[in-house]
């Protein structure tokens, strides 16, 4: 007598099963996996962030305890060469690629009217110029400039007490000519190093792009920071760029919702929340 093998099988719901209990593991798991990514990007983000800041006091003691300034125009505005604070920090680092961050590869900063066939930037950086649209300078940090025109700040003609950031501007200018500059504040001029900002994971555009710019500052405070009043209580609610309804300013929050600062005493902290006092030098 022979006998036929019974072969076991699956019915059709119990593969729906199976299936559906994969979907549901992997719909948990994934975004566990993507916030894992993120974080490790983000502490490589962090670790070029301190060595930017590092290269900035390396800059001050060198120059008279003066913190580097966000751009440098010696032959009037919009002439070439425009240098900025990447280019005077870049020496100390002798990387370019300390600049960028892992999250946001291809947010380039380009500026062709005065970095494309400009012969000092050349010579810093051979031909094609770094900085230019044919060979963009992935930057994911932003200069904390901190003007702000409100009457309340500004009582200066010249607008050189706007100035409440990282820079004093027209400071030593008149003394240089032509010169266009926005010069770094000196160390004793930072009231409250550890509490200030000197630079932070930025994007200028908003939405949050990467389409190339030759913007590397947060400029007016508080319209591109992330906060909505000043340190007087002024509001600036509605100024400056919002995404999905939440304030973001230039401050790009591409850490699993949080941003890599730099401190101006050098050291650097993921924050979630900026507050209005760490965007001035001043002890508020």
């Amino acid at each position: 007598m022979r006998y036929r093998s019974r072969l076991s099988a699956f019915t059709l719901i119990e593969l729906l099963v199976v299936i559906a209990i994969i979907a549901i593991l992997a719909a948990i798991l994934f975004p566990v996996f993507a916030q894992a990514r993120e974080k490790a990007r983000q502490a490589s983000c962090l670790s070029n962030a301190r060595q930017l800041g590092t290269a900035s006091m390396m800059y001050a003691q060198d120059y008279d305890e003066i913190w580097v300034g966000s751009y440098f125009f010696p032959n009037t505005w919009g002439q070439c060469p425009r240098f900025t604070w990447m280019d005077l920090t870049q020496p100390y680092v002798r990387n370019t690629q300390l600049f960028a961050c892992p999250s946001a590869p291809t947010r380039n900063f380009v500026a062709d009217s005065t970095r494309l066939g400009c012969p000092p930037i050349e010579a810093l950086f051979g031909v094609p110029a770094l900085g230019t649209s044919a060979r963009p300078w992935a930057l994911g940090f932003m200069y904390n400039e901190s003007y702000n025109d409100h009457p309340a700040w500004c009582n200066d003609p010249t607008g050189n007490n706007c100035y409440h950031g990282m820079v004093t501007h027209a400071l030593f200018v008149s003394a240089l000519g032509t010169t266009v500059a926005d010069i770094g504040a000196t160390m004793a001029q930072l009231e409250e190093p550890a509490n200030t900002i000197a630079y932070t994971d930025g994007n200028p555009n908003c939405p949050h792009n990467d389409n190339p710019s030759g913007t590397v500052a947060i400029f007016r405070y508080p319209r591109d920071t992330d906060v909505e009043v000043d340190t007087r209580g002024i509001s600036y609610q509605g100024s400056g760029c919002y995404i999905g309804g939440i304030k973001y300013g230039r401050v790009a929050k591409r850490h699993n919702e949080t941003f890599n600062a730099v401190f101006a005493d050098g050291h650097t902290k993921a924050l979630r929340q900026s507050r209005p006092n760490q965007w001035t030098r001043y002890l508020d």
